[in-house]
């Protein structure tokens, strides 16, 4: 099977040796670990990142101003 995306990290994993697994209404979720699920079930939020065709990005907040350093970073995850 294909590589998935764990929805908390961002880490690419195997779902047939995926740590943690939920079903998320009809689709099933893979993660990591079983505290990127707990921070999953805990609070359902945007991922740390970007994902878009062609890239994988830190969110870092819009920068239109052009002032990045005032910019909010990205969620902390603990480990």
């Amino acid at each position: 099977m294909e590589q998935v995306r764990d929805p908390v990290c961002g880490r690419m994993i195997d779902p047939d040796t995926a740590r943690a697994k939920m079903t998320d209404g009809t689709n099933d979720v893979y993660f990591c670990s079983h505290e990127c699920r707990r921070a999953f079930q805990a609070e359902r939020h945007e991922p740390p990142y970007t994902v878009t065709r062609h890239m994988i990005a830190p969110k870092f907040g819009s920068a239109v101003s052009g002032g990045l350093e005032d910019e909010p970073g990205p969620e902390r995850h603990e480990k």
